[in-house]
């Protein structure tokens, strides 16, 4: 292990998430997803730069947020990037 940790941080990332931790996905060419922790979790609020909070339906434990820009439910995902073509495939790179 280095001074830094980070070959902890690699092993983690390879074992899958943590347990309790929040997981943040950037599905490939598409949105930003948030899952929230099974167990223990504190729940899930959006909000605007306000503080202003947005709605979540039935108190989800996922929610995909727009990172196209072309959504009309904006900062949530309603899928148009699939016909916007908008391409991202952000790939996590080790830690230097």
């Amino acid at each position: 292990m280095t001074d830094s940790g980070h070959d902890g941080d690699r092993e983690r990332s390879r074992l899958g998430p943590v347990a309790g931790a929040v997981t943040i996905r950037c599905r490939e060419d598409g949105p930003l997803v948030v899952e929230m922790p099974a167990e223990g979790g504190l729940g899930l609020r959006v909000t605007d730069h306000l503080g202003h909070e947005f709605p979540l339906p039935n108190h989800k434990r996922a929610v995909a947020l727009c990172r196209c820009g072309l959504s009309g439910s904006r900062p949530f995902c309603d899928g148009s990037h699939k016909a916007g073509g908008f391409r991202a495939a952000d790939t996590a790179r080790p830690a230097t």
